[in-house]
């Protein structure tokens, strides 16, 4: 039976090998597309991933960065403007970074977001950020660096009574005089050791030791001449001068009656008042407030402009008959407090402290300071009562007080006000004052008034029964001390990492 034409022509084979070639090509098309797009997909993905990682190391690159700002022995790292947003470029991309600091709790939060130019060619490139907390502890002791500050030091040279001691001055605290020293009429001073790197002249009935034992002999160095009375000079005042009334023995252990002609050079301290005007916390640029730390009661003015010039016209009165709390940082760790407990009658101290103008503490009472801190003052500093790194009974505990542990520092530029022209420090009569003075102008202690600790100033005035008691050496002092190197608040290792 014969099939139709049409049926006989689909029958045929002759056209399949070309369709089955056509689909074959597309389906090797789209796999060749297939396996092309993947590898490029996966290559790309690969270098993002690359990236990304770099991008994390940069920005990783922006912490260590912020890390090395705040850890710079040179800044202080509870200054707020240190880590401003700052931006670096490196081969591999940029990094940019920022802190911002809360005082209140003395920690700063970090943010560093390290960028990586976008391999897919996107508009938006790789980046990365990281976040972090930086706890600072503020330093509030430094070993002692200047051996000064183991005497009471003038300073004054090229008059001819550069420090007078007037009548009665008794104790054992160790005298460094640059220049000329002279005691008046019925002075006797009893002390461990003296240092006269210019002449010393006594006068009637004056006597510096005595001749008792070589335990009441003062070790006595006199760079220049001495005499007594008036009478002749010795040039120089070397060997025994007991005929001079300088009672002085040498070469010790083995001691040996004699005056050494060669003093020790001891450098003089100075004090960065421009430096602490800028750094002080509390101070001129950095106040005590509620969102710094705490604030409330009489707390001081520490300037009334933007320059170091004695702008506090009136003195802030240390211990006055109300409370008041400064604090800048947090309760724990502040980086500077000045807190008075009226009842009482307490001081803390911590941190060094800058007043642009004078302070005085004028109860009449027995007042205590705990801590360690250093106060700058652009004027003069007055004492009438007692303040006592520890107390005894009615007085200042002379016996056991430590400054390696506890210790004040007040440091003036100026005089005037209640001190008296030319007095940068008044102890006035019957007042104590434990703790360590610095003065670019006179230190005084007036009638009955007594003195434990290291004093440099201009000329020390010690007038009509004052007692310089011995101290122990120094070896730490708080931050702040004059001629230590400054040291500031530092870093611990960042926490609470983040990105």
């Amino acid at each position: 039976m014969r099939l139709p034409k049409f049926l006989h022509a689909l029958r045929r084979q002759e056209g399949i090998s070309l369709i089955m070639a056509v689909g074959v090509l597309s389906v090797l098309s789209i796999s060749g597309a297939t396996v092309v797009y993947t590898s490029t997909s996966s290559a790309r993905a690969a270098e993002y991933s690359s990236d990304n990682g770099t991008a994390y190391d940069l920005a990783e690159a922006g912490l260590n960065e912020m890390m090395g700002v705040l850890a710079n022995p040179l800044n202080n790292a509870l200054t707020p403007t240190l880590l401003p947003q700052t931006t670096h470029t490196y081969a591999t991309g940029s990094v940019t970074w920022s802190g911002t600091l809360n005082y209140a709790t003395s920690t700063w939060s970090v943010s560093s977001t390290g960028t990586v130019k976008n391999p897919t060619g996107a508009t938006k490139d790789v980046t990365r950020t990281l976040q972090a907390k930086v706890p600072i502890t503020p330093t509030y002791t430094q070993p002692l660096n200047n051996p000064a500050w183991d005497f009471i030091y003038a300073t004054r040279t090229g008059n001819t009574c550069d420090m007078t001691l007037s009548n009665n001055v008794l104790g054992a605290a160790r005298l460094y005089v640059e220049g000329n020293f002279c005691l008046s009429n019925n002075s006797s001073i009893q002390i461990s050791s003296m240092v006269v790197r210019g002449n010393v002249d006594i006068s009637n009935n004056g006597q510096v030791g005595s001749s008792s034992s070589m335990s009441t002999r003062v070790e006595a160095y006199v760079g220049g001449s001495c005499r007594y009375a008036g009478g002749s000079w010795a040039t120089p005042c070397s060997g025994n001068q007991d005929s001079r009334h300088i009672y002085s023995k040498r070469d010790g252990p083995n001691w040996a009656v004699g005056v050494n002609s060669t003093p020790p050079v001891v450098a003089r301290p100075t004090a960065d008042f421009t430096e602490w005007y800028a750094r002080a916390v509390p101070g001129p640029t950095t106040d005590c407030t509620s969102e710094n730390g705490a604030r409330s009661g009489p707390v001081p003015t520490f300037d009334n402009d933007t320059m170091l010039n004695n702008s506090v016209g009136t003195a802030f009165d240390l211990t006055p008959a109300s409370s008041y709390t400064c604090r800048v940082g947090s309760p724990t760790s502040p980086a500077g407090e000045l807190n008075w407990n009226a009842t009482t009658k307490t001081l803390q101290i911590r941190g060094t402290i800058l007043i642009d103008g004078s302070a005085k503490v004028a109860n009449g009472a027995v007042n205590q300071y705990n801590g360690q801190g250093t106060i700058y003052l652009s004027g003069s500093f007055y004492v009438d009562g007692k303040l006592c790194g520890g107390v005894s009974g009615s007085s200042c505990d002379f016996n056991a007080w430590n400054p390696n542990t506890e210790m004040l520092m007040v440091v003036t530029n100026g005089s005037g006000g209640l001190a008296g022209q030319g007095n940068g420090v008044l102890v006035d009569n019957n007042g104590q004052f434990q703790g360590g003075l610095f003065a670019n102008q006179a230190i005084s202690f007036m009638n009955n008034s007594h003195a434990d600790g290291p004093l440099v100033g201009s000329t020390i005035n010690f007038v009509n029964n004052v007692t310089a008691y011995t101290f122990p050496t120094i070896t730490n002092v708080p931050v702040g001390m004059p001629s230590n190197p400054e040291v500031y608040a530092q870093p611990n290792p960042p926490q609470l990492y983040s990105g």
